[in-house]
């Protein structure tokens, strides 16, 4: 087997081979040291990490954070599920703009099982603090959101007890702040 091509080592790269003696066995690889934390010594708790404004059940943890780090994001509001996957469920609603959608990024998160509402930014509800007033927006997403049977091409106010259809899942609206009462009357 002649090879043609003269071999200056310019054009692949060098292979690296180790070469032993005939009847010399291979060393054996020793596994990995697996780390042990010590009592004392960093970390410890069995509790996942929490990352603020994710997480499941950690909420008392969240809150004592939240508390800790001087910042407040109450509940304004809530939508519940009336008709769809995930009927009866409800999800928080916040003061400011909250993104609707079936990621664990959304501030509103609908993953419910209903796959015909986008990931990201389905839809868009606001509470504008300072008028006490809630509206909804689309999302420039392929889902058409409906407020009380009619599309929402632009931000249209949003009333409690109105129902917005996005997919095949309905939402109620239900309001906590408003003309009567925000979190901010509560300092």
């Amino acid at each position: 087997m002649a090879n043609d091509k003269k071999d200056d080592n310019s054009s692949a790269p060098t292979r690296i081979r180790e070469v032993r003696p005939a009847g010399k066995p291979t060393p054996r690889e020793e596994p990995a040291p697996k780390l042990m934390m010590s009592e004392g010594l960093g970390g410890g708790s069995s509790a996942p990490t929490m990352i603020k404004g994710f997480g499941g059940g950690g909420m008392v943890h969240q809150a004592m954070a939240e508390k800790e780090a001087g910042s407040f994001d109450p509940v304004v509001g809530w939508l519940v599920i009336i008709e769809g996957p995930g009927r009866g469920k409800a999800v928080n609603i916040y003061a400011g703009m909250n993104s609707v959608g079936r990621s664990s990024g959304q501030r509103i998160r609908v993953d419910f099982g209903d796959a015909s509402i986008s990931g990201e930014g389905a839809a868009f509800i606001t509470f504008e603090p300072k008028r006490r007033t809630f509206h909804i927006n689309h999302g420039g997403k392929a889902n058409i959101v409906y407020l009380n049977d009619e599309a929402v091409l632009t931000p249209m106010p949003l009333a409690g007890g109105s129902v917005i259809a996005i997919g095949e899942t309905k939402f109620r609206f239900v309001q906590l702040c408003g003309p009567d009462f925000t979190w901010e009357d509560m300092k």
